[in-house]
């Protein structure tokens, strides 16, 4: 074989070791959407390339034909493959069919079977002569009308792929912008040298620059490969996120029209043989129309008439329905959110539809399994006091009739000591029962402090001062938290005159705090006083303050310093707080 030295020769060789490469790199990310498509597009432009070069330095005219045909293995695919990709890549996956493959590459099959079958009807090539141009062996073609096709196809599939692109870039974040826009730009360079090769002079006759072209971008898309994590980060688009969502989601413009509906929120309200899309929310009949809030019901302001939930309004809605359907029991938590521009101009209406049935069945399983334990550790309680009640009438009833032996005295009185704690544990068990049972609420600390106060007892000689205008969130048992820290301080502080409670409020939490000016704790049992069972009472009151806090996560520490009264601080999560509007 003998071979002649072409002008550019070298570029496209070049060309085809940077996209076989591009092909290997990509190959090794094809778990990555589009990529898989792109790296076989990429050996095909690399197919193309590698022969191309053959083709125009070999030096015999029957070796040119050769390589030729062989380019055309190749050829017809590449832009059909360029739209397979884009499609893919920009996340139109659902557009990626059978039938729309098919179309795809309908022009490509029909290009390839013409190229194959030319000697037979013409269409593709009308003549194919050798020239000899400046010394070098040239093969000059005349086009038929399937030449012709495939031009304005690979013409389209650029002009095509810079929409999508455009669209990604019109639509993506930062990192996405620049990955976009650069593929943008080696979009605009191909399309360049394509329109230069078609109608504009040529340096030798069917000399083809898009190779050269392609040298060029491959070095662009290894540079946005590894400086842009081109393949690795890849743009999700916002309408697959909103597609493939469990909860329901409607959308509404100003008059409300649906806009846009999921599929999930099209299950929920049956609407599976009919789109709504453009229609008038108000006049579809659905659960949303039929179904009053009659279960946890809230809003900001909004009304529930008898004709169901407004869901149309301007002011948030949340609210859970109770619906039936095919005798099965359903529950949804409905979420309305107006949708205002930057001047305070409705823009749309956002409706959130989440299936809360399971959720709620099991609430109201475990309330009533919770209700059952109640009404039968009453019944317990009931009957072992009435026990303990027998043991201590015969106690005294021994004490009556024994002898006066000291021993003897001791003994009985300790044996009264035990059933009396025993009465009293069984007696302070009853007020906690509760404890978790009922689901947390709202409650105001300076109102909990107050009624704990006023049911402690508390002497004359001890003052109380209230500086936590604060509302969290916590378990129904709070009042008792306050009353076992007061009833704390009245036991075992020395001398106390005076109990603060206040709060501090930061970005992220707020911190409750309640001091006495009693002896406070020794840095030894700082820790130990929040265990079960340690303490000179029942042992029980502050690990259960500890319980009841932490139900809804509110942590308690002691930090006073021993000696100048206790200092205990309840940290209150954010999100579990809020500052009582004045009235």
């Amino acid at each position: 074989m003998q071979f002649q030295n072409y002008p550019f020769f070298y570029l496209m060789f070049i060309s085809a070791i940077l996209s076989g490469l591009i092909s290997v790199i990509t190959w090794n990310r094809r778990n990555v959407r589009g990529s898989g498509t792109f790296s076989f597009c990429m050996f095909l432009i690399a197919w193309w390339s590698f022969f191309y070069a053959l083709e125009i330095t070999a030096l015999d005219p029957s070796l040119h034909i050769l390589f030729l045909k062989i380019e055309y293995l190749a050829i017809p695919w590449i832009p059909g493959f360029v739209i397979l990709f884009t499609l893919k890549f920009g996340g139109f996956n659902r557009l990626v069919t059978w039938k729309t493959s098919f179309i795809i590459f309908l022009i490509p099959i029909i290009t390839f079977l013409s190229y194959f079958t030319n000697e037979f009807h013409h269409w593709y090539y009308q003549a194919v002569d050798a020239l000899t141009i400046n010394g070098l062996t040239i093969l000059s073609t005349t086009p038929g009308f399937m030449y012709h096709i495939l031009t304005a196809y690979i013409l389209f599939s650029i002009i095509f792929c810079l929409i999508v692109f455009f669209y990604i870039l019109k639509n993506s974040p930062r990192v996405f912008f620049v990955q976009s826009l650069i593929f943008m730009g080696i979009l605009l360079l191909l399309l360049g040298g394509y329109l230069y090769y078609q109608f504009m002079p040529r340096l030798y006759p069917d000399f083809d620059i898009t190779p050269i072209v392609l040298a060029f971008a491959g070095i662009i898309v290894l540079f946005e490969i590894f400086q842009y994590q081109f393949f690795d980060l890849v743009h999700f688009p916002h309408r697959k996120i909103f597609e493939h969502l469990h909860d329901g989601i409607i959308v509404l413009d100003t008059v409300n029209r649906i806009l846009e509906i999921n599929d999930a929120a099209i299950t929920m309200l049956h609407l599976q043989n009919s789109s709504p899309i453009g229609e008038k929310f108000d006049t579809i009949t659905t659960l949303l129309s039929e179904s009053n809030s009659d279960v946890d019901s809230y809003s900001c302001s909004y009304s529930n008439s008898n004709s169901g939930i407004n869901l149309t309004g301007c002011t948030p809605v949340h609210t859970t329905i109770h619906h039936l359907h095919e005798h099965n029991s359903y529950y949804y938590a409905i979420d309305m959110y107006p949708v205002f521009d930057s001047i305070q101009r409705l823009e749309c209406r956002l409706i959130v539809m989440r299936d809360v049935s399971e959720i709620l069945k099991s609430k109201n399983a475990l309330s009533e399994a919770g209700k059952k334990m109640g009404f039968l550790t009453s019944i317990t309680r009931h009957d072992i006091l009435n026990q303990i009640m027998v043991v201590l009438f015969y106690i005294d009833d021994i004490s009556h009739h024994s002898d006066t032996h000291p021993q003897t005295i001791l003994s009985i009185e300790q044996v009264r000591e035990a059933a009396l704690m025993i009465k009293k544990l069984i007696n302070f068990t009853s007020v906690y029962q509760d404890l978790g049972v009922v689901e947390p609420g709202w409650y105001k600390v300076s109102d909990m402090v107050e009624r704990a106060w006023e049911t402690r007892g508390v002497p004359p000689t001890v003052s109380c001062r209230i500086d936590a205008n604060l509302v969290i969130y916590a378990d129904m048992l709070l009042e008792k938290v306050f009353y076992n820290l007061i009833d704390n301080s009245l036991r075992h502080g020395k001398n106390i005159s005076s109990i603060t409670v206040t709060a501090k409020i930061s970005d992220h939490s707020a911190v409750i705090i309640y001091e006495d000016d009693g002896g406070g704790v020794i840095s030894e049992e700082k820790k130990k006083i929040f265990e079960r069972g340690f303490g000179k009472n029942t042992g029980y009151g502050l690990f259960l303050v500890r319980e009841i806090l932490g139900i809804t996560s509110i942590t308690i520490t002691e930090t006073g310093i021993p000696g100048t009264g206790v200092r205990f601080e309840m940290t209150v999560p954010h999100g579990g707080f809020m500052i009582p509007a004045v009235s």
